[in-house]
């Protein structure tokens, strides 16, 4: 199965140096594509969502000057291939976010925000928020915001109201509390189901 989740993400982060026009691989489709400068050289860069049977993934192609030519370096965030929406994706003042609705009748929806970080290179995230709650009623919810810079986050539970429709949830005191953590970059950044979980047991 790993095997196959690594066969995929090759799948999904196709030629970086045909990124103008990006060329799914068999059976792939793209969900969302935003362009933007991202490392601000003055070169559009690329993110977009696509997925295919095997996989499904977040790809940042960040443009590389040379003498001569643009090149692109991948970066590719592998997501969980579940029941999902199409995601969204947005740049706004060099920093990208990523929104994400995934799961059956109990489901998670997120935001990821990333932004350079010029001395290492790369993407780096900066900020999620993430929330589960029951597209049927049938449970409570809960959510947390954190700010991996500084640690912040913010956590609230959501207590489900009998018989309620538009509003299923009454939404409970906020919780604050530190989660402290290094630089996560892009491809090893971790999920809003894992934020949700350990700011829980916090």
């Amino acid at each position: 199965m790993r095997k196959a989740a690594l066969t995929s993400l090759l799948l999904l982060a196709w030629n970086p140096v045909a990124a103008q026009d990006i060329e799914l691989p068999p059976g792939g489709e793209l969900e969302v594509r935003v362009d933007g400068d991202l490392n601000g050289d003055g070169t559009a860069d690329i993110a977009y969502v696509a997925h295919n049977e095997d996989g499904r993934a977040l790809t940042v192609l960040l443009s590389v000057e040379h003498e001569f030519d643009v090149e692109f370096k991948p970066e590719v965030l592998l997501l969980e291939l579940t029941e999902f929406t199409p995601a969204s994706l947005a740049i706004e003042r060099g920093v990208l976010r990523f929104e994400d609705l995934t799961g059956g009748t109990t489901a998670v929806a997120s935001t990821r925000r990333f932004r350079y970080d010029a001395a290492h290179r790369q993407m780096r995230l900066i900020g999620m928020d993430a929330t589960i709650y029951s597209r049927t009623n049938a449970h409570d919810g809960f959510e947390a915001s954190w700010n991996l810079l500084n640690g912040d986050t913010v956590t609230r539970e959501l207590r489900l109201v009998e018989g309620a429709g538009e509003d299923a949830y009454d939404y409970g005191p906020e919780r604050r509390l530190k989660r402290r953590i290094g630089p996560q970059w892009l491809a090893e950044s971790p999920d809003p189901e894992t934020l949700l979980v350990e700011s829980q047991q916090d």
